[in-house]
């Protein structure tokens, strides 16, 4: 029995369709009724609940031995912080996990974690991974970079600027390095774990095959699209200005500080433990992205 938060999200909904192809019983936390009607399976039961009031779904615990936790938020939204869904909401879901006596524990941190870091975010997630750690549980953590696919919120987003209009914003100078992993290769990893004893206690960075630049990334965008447009660097002093504003006005802002610390650093693997512990065939930026983005031109 396998217990999983996120299942609604841009990875879960992958994960969760390969575990049930893997005749896998999963059941998942879901806040909002409505998202019940994405899937339904025999081997799918949806537990309504608050991730941060987890005495609520208690009993869904039961005979659990797999937890997998893929909660995170990139906008910080009234009492959804950062750290009441990453930090809280993990150290609820370890407790649940150790009263259950469940076997393995999965948790989706991002690259870039570590103590001190600048951003909240990445504060947070770490404080989340401590958590993880000293748990007790069997644990492995992982640690992707910006997650591609059909569905992401990074590139199509990038795309309908591109189709939209005739220039392309890049904030700073555009150096920062990135490395997009396919989110199918994502779920590759977590179903691996669950089968390899070898990857228990473990925290993996997880990076596509190729690096690029910000700026690099939208020149390729532009190739596969067949399109040009004028590319302009945003400076990113005028861009914090910019974020401060919005936060200030908006209960959702779309482009934040914190994001822009984040934006301002390198998103690349450094550990290469993770190609020594499984056996993932990671497909890149070029062999995707034309699937998905040549259909949604305008």
């Amino acid at each position: 029995m396998i217990f999983m938060t996120g299942a609604t999200g841009f990875v879960g909904r992958a994960l969760l369709q390969r575990l049930l192809e893997r005749n896998e019983t999963v059941r998942c936390l879901v806040c909002n009724r409505l998202r019940r009607k994405l899937l339904e399976h025999p081997h799918l039961t949806w537990v309504d609940g608050d991730l941060l009031w987890p005495e609520g779904f208690r009993s869904a615990f039961e005979g659990v031995e797999t937890v997998i936790h893929l909660v995170g938020i990139l906008v910080q939204v009234g009492k959804g912080t950062y750290d009441r869904i990453h930090r809280m909401g993990t150290e609820a879901m370890v407790k649940m996990a150790r009263e259950a006596g469940a076997r393995r524990y999965l948790q989706m941190s991002a690259l870039g974690t570590r103590p001190n870091a600048r951003s909240q975010y990445h504060q947070t997630k770490w404080a989340a991974e401590e958590a993880v750690r000293g748990s007790g549980l069997s644990y492995t953590i992982f640690r992707p970079s910006i997650i591609f696919g059909a569905q992401d919120r990074f590139m199509n987003l990038f795309s309908k600027i591109i189709d939209l209009s005739p220039i392309l914003p890049i904030i700073g100078s555009g150096n920062n390095r990135l490395q997009p992993i396919w989110v199918e290769n994502v779920v590759d990893y977590f179903i691996q774990t669950l089968e390899r004893g070898e990857t228990e206690t473990k925290t993996y960075e997880l990076g596509g095959p190729r690096i690029y630049s910000m700026e690099g990334l939208m020149n390729l965008l532009m190739s596969i699209k067949g399109k040009r447009r004028l590319k302009i660097h945003l400076p990113m002093t005028a861009m914090r200005f910019q974020a401060a504003l919005m936060e200030s006005i908006l209960p959702r802002s779309p482009l934040t500080r914190d994001q822009l610390l984040m934006l301002e650093e390198d998103n690349i693997v450094t550990d290469q433990a993770t190609s020594q512990d499984f056996s993932v065939t990671r497909a890149s930026l070029e062999e995707v992205l034309p699937g998905y983005l040549k259909s949604q031109s305008v």
